[in-house]
């Protein structure tokens, strides 16, 4: 069994790239189906007025929602980033030490 763990920066990169492009869908979706996520009644009557408000309810919470999961996407695909540099700087400052024999 090992303990060794490898990481490949670039998967890391690709990774953070499907991330970002997915965060960018989601925000196009999002500008393109607001307008229709609030819905007017269909009708005066009490049932139609409660449902259209309910489900006007619904949507202005999903807004924010969906919000947070584009920023969270971001985030994670900044993080990938972040931590890719990282293992590639302490790749390259262990290679340096090995080549001058340390």
């Amino acid at each position: 069994m090992s303990d060794h763990v490898f990481v490949d920066p670039d998967v890391l990169l690709a990774a953070a790239a499907e991330l970002d492009a997915l965060a960018i869908r989601l925000q196009t979706t999002m500008a393109a189906a607001s307008p229709a996520l609030n819905v007017a009644p269909s009708g005066s009557e009490e049932v139609s007025v409660l449902a259209a408000s309910y489900f006007n309810r619904l949507a202005s919470s999903f807004g924010p929602a969906a919000t947070r999961g584009i920023e969270e996407l971001t985030a994670a695909a900044a993080m990938l980033r972040a931590q890719a540099a990282a293992y590639s700087n302490e790749d390259h400052a262990l290679g340096a030490t090995l080549a001058a024999g340390m």
